[in-house]
């Protein structure tokens, strides 16, 4: 149980820290951004309340941070080898390193195979309970004639952090929400719960800006999702604290029943696009997906699929906030509830069939992923709006 509170802490430490880091990337007055790098300093000293690093050290690492910092996308390889021996081989995807794209065709080379085609589940270590910096695993299955010897041999190894029981399931069913419950803090993590909570009070008073009013407001229902607790924690290895992932976001492609796409126009550049956004630490990337479409279109959606993780660095790709995109197939709960935009976000939504690709201007990105959505769309079997209905929404599913 020791082991389990101090997860839970540096689970905790890793929301806030990520919230800190993303509000002092998109920018803020002087005095909101010196509020947020006390609140990343506070979210180290949470960590080095569990973790066997001092202090100093995690909030070297943390005052590093650059870019949006979101759940890190990681590939798991299960790898079927002539001897009848399975293996694994989970690794992140870093900002330095190579592209999905490539990572798949060097894993074929490497195993004198063909590279794997289509994600078959996710997984994610926040799920499952792992203390590491939140990463979700993309799983893909690959058969090789070598032996696992000369196969693991060929390989670099796994992500130490990233070894453990890790459940993976379909796509479809990844919009999993973590069931609700207070998380115990010992007497000197509860003092610095209080303090990032005084910082988000002052800060939610302060200003009038939608977004860093709902980042403080987020901030202040995880501090007051504590309760004390009379316990000394376990140390732990919280994992690779400086792991540069790729930053991740998600859309959905949220088609009707007479197979017509969703799009919006977006109000920052008046650009059509699916629905979507970045994934926040803490949620799935399901999740998120699910999320943004009720955020910007008023829809409840249920996954339907995965249409692709969608690497823009592979296309090389301008835009790096986000260089890694999950691509949801959906339909709507609710196919009669209207569109109702979020005016911040969206300035209009359309319909559209695939002969009215053409002549839309897309934003960067989509005009590849929404040909896909409806390739995808098209080759599977049309299912009505009312299996749907029938089923319960993917984000209602809880996972304990």
């Amino acid at each position: 149980m020791a082991d389990e509170h101090a997860a839970a802490l540096a689970r905790l430490a890793g929301i806030l820290r990520a919230e800190a880091t993303n509000g002092l990337f998109w920018g803020a007055a002087e005095d909101e951004l010196a509020r947020l790098r006390r609140i990343r300093r506070h979210a180290a000293a949470l960590t080095a309340e569990v973790d066997h690093r001092p202090k100093a050290v995690i909030e070297t690492i943390f005052e590093a941070d650059e870019g949006l910092l979101t759940p890190a996308p990681a590939t798991e390889f299960r790898i079927r080898c002539a001897d009848g021996e399975p293996l694994v081989q989970r690794r992140r995807l870093r900002r330095s390193g190579e592209s999905l794209g490539r990572r798949l065709a060097d894993l074929a080379a490497a195993l004198e195979t063909d590279a794997p085609i289509g994600v078959c589940g996710i997984a994610d270590t926040d799920l499952a309970g792992l203390p590491c910096p939140q990463t979700f695993l993309l799983v893909y299955e690959a058969a090789t004639p070598l032996t696992a010897a000369e196969a693991r041999r060929r390989l670099a190894p796994s992500d130490a952090d990233l070894h453990g029981h890790v459940e993976a399931v379909p796509p479809e069913a990844s919009a999993i929400v973590r069931a609700a419950r207070p998380i115990p803090v010992s007497s000197a993590a509860g003092k610095i719960v209080e303090e990032v909570a005084g910082l988000s009070r002052e800060g939610h008073a302060a200003t009038m800006d939608v977004y860093e009013r709902e980042r403080h407001e987020r901030i202040l229902a995880l501090c007051a999702d504590t309760v004390a607790a009379d316990l000394v924690y376990s140390r732990i290895d919280c994992g690779e604290l400086a792991a540069a992932g790729l930053a991740t976001g998600t859309d959905a492609a949220i088609f009707d029943d007479r197979d017509r796409l969703l799009l919006i126009r977006r109000t920052d550049t008046g650009q059509w696009a699916m629905p979507g956004g970045g994934v926040e630490v803490g949620e799935t990337v399901g999740t998120a997906a699910v999320r943004e479409a009720f955020e910007e279109t008023g829809m409840d959606i249920a996954l339907t699929g995965l249409l692709c993780a969608f690497d823009k660095r592979d296309l090389r790709l301008a835009d790096s906030r986000l260089p890694m995109i999950m691509s949801f197939s959906a339909r709507a709960t609710d196919p009669d509830r209207p569109v109702r935009l979020d005016a911040l976000e969206a300035s209009d939504c359309r319909w559209i069939t695939r002969d009215e690709i053409g002549g839309i201007d897309f934003f960067e990105g989509h005009d590849h992923r929404v040909p896909a959505a409806f390739a995808a769309h098209e080759a599977d079997p049309p299912r009505s709006s009312a299996d749907d209905v029938a089923a319960p929404s993917a984000a209602a599913r809880e996972r304990p």
